[in-house]
């Protein structure tokens, strides 16, 4: 009987002897096999030996996986096991992994920089610490920084139509790929042997609405006596998802009631202080509304002038309420918006894509080999909608709201444009179009039938091309303004614009008149060379002696081209979604030579040796040796005990080094300030110690070094009994030298501690002070030129450098367990874990080191499958979970009955009310120290195979449709781990 490799095995060899080494990389799985059937693409009887250099041996389950495993786990994770356990992509299967146990930016993230990217996040050290392979190949980076800082690669970018399997290393293994392996390799092996023709057709949508998912694939492939050729081409349509279509997400009164102020219990309000969508107010003038601050009076809106544009502004009333006198009060009104409601939970995404790669064998030992990959992207994705801000002005017309006086007063008002003002949902959107390209050609042969040689070249070039939606700040100006009319009394502009433009919707064909698509490009390219060499040396005492080599040259850059307008000060100009400006480029070149070694000591004990020696340009460090031991441990048949030892490097990212200086203005608290004046309320409140429109400065820094770490790992697998199998392993990374940024709210409390005798914001004393070396380039990164209240007179540098270190270490546990045949098919089950066991940091070498283990989310993961086959049908069912982390509030203090939450801690349980006046004066509350529940989501298909030609098969993502969130989270996204829900597909395929 044939069965598919359903599983994810954890399998042999890290050290790249077997498995996916740069010169293994051909070996290929057949789309389905015999319980002992290997990724060869051969027949069986051609691959009688277990362990070879050059291919990789893919267990059934009724293979011992003992037998065949390496020094360190591999997990695998095949094309047909993605699309069963639910998964549209390689991203979603891969984020999945319990090795994946670190978080990466949201889709909905405030100044996500990489709207269509999607990186990996292993052992939690960062996305940009992990290495991508394309068939044992490097691929260039996504052009965009992430975050703005660093670069990356973008698993968003890989046809899942096409992969045969993927190969995970979770581990350092810089003495094999070089750079970027700390944390694990990542290696997409593609299709290089399909017979016929295939049609995939999936079309599906989300349950509660808002996405639609179509994903469409032709695959074929043919050959000759000498020759074999495979394509693919795929079509993916992934709509976006808006927080209009998640009701529960859309504007801020959707917060949890228990972040409710005594305000909004008051009057039953989620939200007191709406951000307003149109606005006419005079300042100067002020209504003091208890419990809301002071509110600069607006003049109330017409009647029916919010309801023209229909659920996205509302006619709100500020309201005040004084919880000492239960006094009520009443303000202005003004048109609030749901700001959220255009805001993107999920970006949307129609790719195209095509591949192709032929073999031609030229001579029994000499094959040659090309590969073209086209992969082209839209990306759609929203935040704000930009508006119009007029400046103070004096209006002849109006009447003063203070006095009652008519005969003119001043006059600001504020309209946001809406979407349907700009032409519709579409002309909203930012759009990042990406072309990548990726070709690679090369021979391979073996010498005196002894030596498997691959020499190959190859060229991949990535562009990002993104249109934003934006205003053209002095056209607007000239229609929502007019002309100057003079110049009052009082100095102020004297102007008399048309309020209707205000309070009614605009035509499309005004907006078009100060509307814009402006744009910005990112390109990266990664020009490389490769030749490698494996075979066995001579026999030794203890068996063959297998040996490989390496040689490598590449060459990488980047360039980041921001939309000029964006560049410019002036009223001409305008601004980027998120108005982040990247500049930066550069290129470096590579070269790197590597040799491994596969030595048998005794009958039952093998030693794995690898040593690489890797040079980059433009590094302070010049170049970098590393290497690898590990051992395998066979005591009886049945069990492998395993270790590993190595160490790692990471070349600094290209835009830390090469990012041109840019600077951005921001307001930040001043807690030196604070600290010279006296904390108001056990705090500092911004608006009180206020640093005005501060300078913040960063570019790249040249001279930083390589981030240098270290490895090892320690193991078993074990074959408990017929069928079952069970493997553990402990690992432990630490690396030095971590580069980042500095944020500028940090610099400034390092500041205040350093100078002023330990001041800190809450009154708290830091468990662990700031080092001296700390405190003097904290110091010298804020220039002071006068005082910070003062527009302009700070300046912060936050470039990257060199920081301390990280060790990160856990266990990682699987097992597998196939019953016997039955009556009711073949049934097989898995489990995954992965625990961070610790999560140790310090910002400089003078730091203690702090185990943080306790501030990281998740800490724990686990898959668990269940996969079943019976005559035509199959079924998989899986489960993924992530444990809850500390909720957003950890250790603050819970409100009082009313919503009242001005507490000071006292203590570690307890919170006071010490203000003075307050009718609650005196009164406690406990400090809350919640953890949110466990993230599990459970992913289903069944498959139903008609005859030869025709299969039909039914996919549901998040089977109970599971959103989980934090209730002390009252900021925009309230902490969702996952607005989508559930997701039902149905897929045809036609073979032929």
């Amino acid at each position: 009987m044939q069965q598919s490799t359903l599983q994810r095995n954890a399998l042999a060899s890290a050290l790249a002897l077997a498995l996916f080494s740069p010169f293994a990389a051909s070996a290929q799985q057949s789309e389905t096999q015999t319980d002992a059937s290997t990724i060869t693409g051969q027949p069986a009887e051609k691959n009688e030996k277990a362990r070879t250099l050059d291919t990789v041996t893919v267990t059934g389950s009724r293979i011992k996986r003992s037998n065949i495993e390496g020094p360190a786990p591999v997990t695998i994770i095949t094309g047909e096991q993605m699309k069963k356990e639910g998964f549209a992509t390689v991203y979603d299967a891969l984020q999945t992994l319990t090795e994946a146990i670190g978080n990466v930016q949201n889709d909905y993230d405030w100044g996500q920089s990489s709207v269509n990217a999607y990186p990996l996040n292993l052992r939690n050290l960062g996305p940009g610490r992990s290495l991508l392979l394309i068939n044992g190949h490097r691929v260039a980076d996504y052009p965009m920084p992430y975050q703005g800082k660093s670069n990356f690669a973008n698993y968003n970018n890989i046809p899942s139509g096409i992969v045969e399997r993927i190969e995970v290393l979770a581990g350092s293994a810089s003495a094999i790929y070089g750079s970027d392996a700390m944390a694990g390799v990542v290696n997409v092996v593609l299709k290089e042997n399909f017979e016929g023709h295939q049609l995939r057709a999936k079309w599906g949508e989300a349950t509660r609405g808002g996405r639609i998912n179509k994903d469409f694939v032709f695959s074929g492939g043919t050959s000759g006596d000498k020759w074999n050729l495979v394509y693919n081409l795929q079509h993916f349509d992934r709509g976006v998802l808006l927080a209009k279509d998640r009701p529960f997400m859309d504007e801020e009164a959707d917060k949890n009631p228990i972040m409710r102020s005594p305000l909004e219990n008051h009057y039953d309000m989620g939200w007191t202080t709406p951000y307003p969508g149109l606005r006419l107010r005079q300042p100067g003038t002020v209504d003091s509304l208890p419990g809301t601050g002071n509110v600069t009076r607006p003049v109330a809106p017409p009647p029916g002038a919010c309801d023209q544009y229909g659920d996205l502004y509302y006619l709100f009333t500020y309201r005040g309420y004084d919880r000492n006198t239960g006094a009520e009060s009443t303000g202005g009104s003004i048109c609030a918006q749901r700001v959220f409601q255009n805001w993107a939970l999920r970006t949307g995404s129609k790719d195209d894509s095509g591949y192709i790669r032929g073999t031609y064998d030229f001579t029994d030992n000499l094959q040659g080999w090309a590969a073209l990959g086209v992969w082209r992207s839209t990306g759609d994705f929203n935040t704000f909608i930009d508006g119009f801000g007029s400046p103070t002005f004096w209006d002849p017309r109006a009447t003063d709201l203070a006095t009652g006086a008519a005969g003119g007063a001043p006059r600001n008002f504020l309209k946001f444009i809406s979407p349907g003002e700009m032409g519709g949902e579409e002309a909203i959107l930012t759009k990042s179009k990406e072309l990548a390209v990726d070709f690679s050609a090369g021979l391979t042969g073996t010498i005196a039938d002894r030596f498997d040689w691959e020499a190959s070249v190859g060229r991949a070039e990535y562009e990002v091309r993104e249109t934003f939606p934006t205003l053209n700040q002095g056209d607007m100006f000239d229609f929502f303004m007019g002309q100057q009319q003079g110049t009052a009394a009082n100095g102020m502009p004297i102007y008399t614009p048309d309020y209707n433009k205000l309070w009614n919707p605009l035509s499309p064909d005004d907006v078009a008149g100060f509307a814009r698509r402006g744009e910005k490009k990112a390109e990266s390219w990664l020009t490389q060379a490769q030749f490698t060499i494996s075979g066995d040396l001579f026999e030794g005492w203890a068996g063959p002696i297998a040996f490989a080599g390496v040689v490598e040259a590449a060459k990488q850059g980047y360039k980041l081209t921001p939309d000029p307008k964006t560049l410019n000060q002036d009223e001409d100009g305008w601004y980027t979604p998120f108005g982040n400006i990247e500049q930066g480029g550069g290129e470096r070149n590579h070269y790197a030579v590597g040799a491994e070694f596969r030595v048998p000591l005794l009958e039952s004990l093998t030693a794995n040796i690898a040593g690489r020696y890797d040079k980059y340009d433009a590094v302070r460090s010049g170049a970098k040796p590393t290497y690898q031991v590990g051992l395998e441990w066979r005591p009886f048949s049945n069990l492998l005990v395993r270790g590993s030892y190595g160490t790692s490097f990471r070349a600094p990212d290209m835009h830390y080094v090469y990012a041109l200086a840019s600077s951005g203005i921001e307001d930040f608290t001043d807690y030196a300030a604070c600290a010279d004046g006296g904390r108001i309320a056990g705090g500092c409140p911004r608006d009180t110690y206020k640093i005005e429109d501060a300078t913040v400065e960063r570019g790249g820094t040249p001279d930083l070094k390589y981030e240098e770490g270290e490895s090892y790992t320690f193991g078993f697998v074990w074959d408990a009994f017929t069928n079952f199998s069970l493997s553990a392993d402990y690992w432990d990374i630490q690396i030095d030298n971590i580069i980042n940024d500095i944020s500028a709210d940090d610099l400034l409390k390092t500041e205040a501690y350093c100078t002023r005798n330990g001041f800190t914001p809450d009154g708290v004393p830091l468990a662990v002070p700031p080092s001296a070396e700390w405190c003097a380039e904290a110091i010298r990164r804020i220039q002071r030129n006068g005082p910070a209240n003062v527009a302009g007179n700070v300046t912060i540098g936050i470039n990257p450098i060199n920081r301390a270190e990280t060790q990160v270490s856990g266990v990682d546990v699987s097992a597998r367990y196939a019953l016997p045949d039955t009556n009711l098919g073949n049934w097989n089950f898995n489990l995954n874990y992965t625990n961070l066991l610790s999560y140790k940091e310090r910002g400089f070498v003078t730091d203690p080191l702090l185990d943080t283990r306790k501030n990281q989310n998740p800490r724990t993961k686990i898959t668990a499958s269940v996969n079943w086959n019976w005559e035509k049908w199959n079924a998989t069912l899986l489960m993924y979970q992530k444990s809850g982390g500390r909720d957003n509030r950890w250790g603050g203090c819970e409100p009082l009955a009313d919503g009242y939450n001005t507490m000071t801690p006292i203590d570690d349980n307890t919170c006071v009310d010490n203000e003075a006046g307050s009718i609650s004066f005196g009164q406690t509350s406990a400090r809350h120290y919640e953890r949110r529940a466990p993230r599990r989501y459970f992913n289903g298909s069944v498959g139903y195979q008609l005859n030869e030609a025709w299969k039909f098969n039914l996919y549901v993502s998040n089977i109970f449709d599971k959103i989980y969130g934090d209730k002390w989270c009252g900021d925009f996204a309230f902490c969702i781990d996952d607005p989508v829900g559930r997701e039902v597909s149905g897929e045809v395929i036609f073979k032929f």
